[in-house]
C-alpha cells in the first residue's frame, strides 16, 4: 500500500508478503505445501552474485577530505563550483545506495526462499533417517529370498522371538504401571489420614497452649508444636516404553 507508514512495514510483514507470493509459485509453492517434497520437485536456485552497475559511477569520497590550501580565502565563483561539484557527487552517492539496498533486498529474499528449501529437504531426510523397517524388508531385505532356506527360516524365528520378547517387556511395564497406581492411591490415602490427625493434635495443643498461658505459663515452658509426618514416595521407575 502506496499510503503506508515505512514504520509500519516491519521484517515480519514483508516475510508474510514473501510467502504470500510464493504460494502463487509453482515452485513457491512446494516450499510451503506440507507433503514430502522430492529430490526433482525440489528447487535449488543458483547463487546469483550482483554488483553497482558499471553505469552508475561511483562518488568521488577524496571530496570529503578536502585538500590544505596555501589560499586564504576563495573566490565566490570557486565557492559556487565547489557546491555544484558536492551536489554532484551528493546525487551519485545516493544513487549507489539506492543500488545497493536493493540488492541487499534481494539477497536477502534469496536466502529465505533457499532456507525453505533447506528446511525441506532436512524434514525428507529426517523422515527417511527415521523410516521404521517392516518385516517384509528386515526379511528379505531388498533381495531376492529363498523361503525355504535355513536362513530365512531363521530370520523368522529370530523375528517371532524379538516380538515375543517387546509382547512380554509390554505386558509387564503395564503391570508395574498398575502396581503403581495401587501404591499411589495407598499412599494418598494414608497421607490423607496423616494430615487429618495432625490437624487434630495441633488443635489439642493449641487448646492446651491456651490453658497453660492463661496460667501464667511462659511461652518457652509450653509444649512444642506437633509435627506433620513426611509423605511417602512412589519409587521411581524407568520411563514407560512408549507404544
Amino acid at each position: 500500500d502506496e499510503n503506508l507508514h515505512p514504520e509500519l512495514w516491519s521484517p515480519s510483514k514483508k516475510m508474510w508478503t514473501l510467502y504470500s507470493h510464493l504460494g502463487n509459485t509453482t515452485a513457491g509453492s512446494l516450499l510451503l505445501s506440507s507433503p514430502k517434497i522430492k529430490s526433482y520437485t525440489n528447487p535449488i536456485l543458483p547463487p546469483v552474485i550482483q554488483h553497482v552497475p558499471r553505469s552508475i559511477p561511483t562518488p568521488d569520497w577524496s571530496l570529503s577530505t578536502p585538500e590544505v590550501t596555501q589560499e586564504p580565502y576563495k573566490t565566490r565563483g570557486q565557492l559556487e563550483a565547489e557546491i555544484s561539484e558536492l551536489r554532484k557527487q551528493l546525487l551519485l552517492t545516493h544513487q549507489n545506495v539506492a543500488v545497493q539496498d536493493q540488492i541487499i533486498e534481494e539477497a536477502n529474499a534469496m536466502m529465505v526462499f533457499q532456507n525453505m528449501g533447506l528446511r525441506k529437504t532436512n524434514e525428507a531426510l529426517h523422515q527417511q533417517e527415521e523410516k521404521t523397517k517392516t518385516d517384509r524388508s528386515r526379511l528379505f531385505k531388498g533381495k531376492v529370498q529363498c523361503l525355504s532356506s535355513d536362513e530365512f527360516q531363521q530370520a523368522v524365528e529370530e523375528m517371532e522371538a524379538e516380538k515375543s520378547t517387546k509382547a512380554a517387556g509390554k505386558e509387564a511395564k503395564k503391570v508395574e504401571r498398575q502396581h503403581r497406581k495401587q501404591m499411589k492411591e495407598e499412599i494418598e490415602k494414608e497421607w490423607a489420614q496423616m494430615k487429618q490427625c495432625h490437624a487434630v493434635e495441633v488443635e489439642a495443643w493449641s487448646t492446651k497452649c491456651s490453658e497453660l498461658t492463661a496460667g501464667g505459663a511462659k511461652k518457652k515452658d509450653l509444649l512444642p508444636k506437633p509435627k506433620l509426618g513426611k509423605k511417602l514416595q512412589v519409587p521411581a521407575a524407568d520411563d514407560d516404553e512408549e507404544d
